[in-house]
């Protein structure tokens, strides 16, 4: 997996930051604190971090791009060598293609696995900045794919400007995830990939409908 490879000291401050943001709170908690609870000196800590707050954006990065290497990195497009007469077909649906369940369900599993990190991220009061990474990884995502398709997602998409569609899909698929990671995670990885296969091809009032 890509990004930094993590330190057994580091996997002690990320454990502690979760515990404590979880009984304490992040504004409660201090530096030694974490330090106490993770078994270290303020001094070791500091040979990592610079405070509270630069372990929670340096951990907010490292999930991210842990997520963007499996989102991302992963994604092969089938039919790369399409026709041009295929790739003109596909390149309307270059956006929707571009989240394949088997990368979808491999981040989901990410974010199952560590679900506690998330909660305690959402607790800190920078769960917004952590969905809208996300929501950044997936638009690279959707750029990625788009470019091996032949496609371009700077068009417009069935009269819709390309901004305004790469928002729409992006803005659906993430607030899927988000309101699966506030409910818990109850539902399985493969339930959200199905749930989001079906918003793809969908349309809003017909499912409500």
């Amino acid at each position: 997996m890509a990004g930094k490879r993590h330190t057994k000291t580091e996997a002690k401050i990320k454990a502690a930051f979760t515990t404590l943001v979880q009984s304490k709170g992040f504004d409660a908690m201090t530096v030694s604190d974490i330090a106490r609870t993770a078994g270290i000196n303020r001094g070791t800590f500091y040979m990592h971090y610079l405070d509270k707050f630069d372990l929670r954006q340096q951990l907010i990065d490292d999930t991210i791009a842990d997520l963007t290497a499996i989102l991302v990195d992963d994604t092969i497009a089938d039919g790369a060598d399409a026709d041009t007469r295929t790739v003109s077909h596909t390149a309307g649906r270059a956006i929707c293609d571009a989240f394949r369940t088997e990368s979808i369900s491999a981040a989901l599993r990410y974010v199952r696995d560590d679900y506690a990190f998330f909660n305690a991220i959402s607790r800190s009061g920078n769960d917004m900045q952590l969905y809208d990474k996300l929501k950044k990884v997936l638009k690279q995502l959707i750029v990625t794919q788009a470019q091996r398709l032949g496609a371009d997602p700077q068009s417009a998409y069935n009269g819709i400007p390309a901004d305004y569609a790469m928002e729409i899909l992006v803005s659906a698929v993430s607030s899927i995830i988000w309101l699966w990671i506030r409910r818990g995670c109850r539902e399985t990885p493969e339930e959200i990939c199905r749930i989001i296969e079906i918003n793809k091809s969908t349309a809003p009032i017909d499912i409500l409908w």
